[in-house]
């Protein structure tokens, strides 16, 4: 690995150690200031917890962009190794969700292309659940999409043995 990622891990661990001991001594210093007049101590621990909330949401957001960094970068990989391996010998390996299978294996049936409105009614998928297994089809290069009119046509890319 190389620095500037290991200096982003240390960045990372730091940040996360930060957030947990700031929101632990608010927490405690709330619990503890009880006792006390709540007018002296509400509004000092009160500041605490926001701070400590808004540390560990900044944390929460570096994580998720961190995450898409990482499958953005491997989807580059992914597409450059597909157009250098196009030779019919070579076997894609995929792991298929049951829902997957179960949109593939509708395709199969009507000969690997379907509007994207029957493949709903045919798998009886809600439109989210269907759309969002599509795009995930699409990043693993079994199907793709094409507009047709104010409808989208989903076409199987390749084969899938079961």
């Amino acid at each position: 690995m190389n620095r500037s990622g290991e200096k982003s891990k240390r960045i990372d661990i730091i940040l996360v150690v930060i957030s947990i001991v700031t929101l632990s001594i608010a927490l405690w210093t709330w619990i503890s200031a009880i006792p006390v007049a709540k007018e002296i101590v509400f509004l000092a621990t009160t500041i605490a917890l926001v701070i400590s909330l808004v540390l560990i949401l900044n944390v929460a957001v570096l994580v998720v962009i961190r995450l898409q960094r990482r499958v953005s970068h491997l989807e580059g990989i992914m597409m450059t190794s597909n157009a250098q391996d196009t030779s019919p010998d070579k076997v894609l390996v995929v792991t298929l969700t049951n829902t997957e299978r179960r949109i593939i294996n509708r395709l199969e049936e009507n000969g690997g292309q379907m509007a994207q409105d029957e493949l709903r009614r045919a798998t009886g998928l809600s439109k989210s659940t269907l759309s969002v297994t599509l795009s995930t089809l699409e990043r693993k290069s079994l199907i793709s999409r094409k507009e047709s009119g104010r409808t989208k046509i989903v076409v199987l890319e390749h084969d899938v043995k079961k």
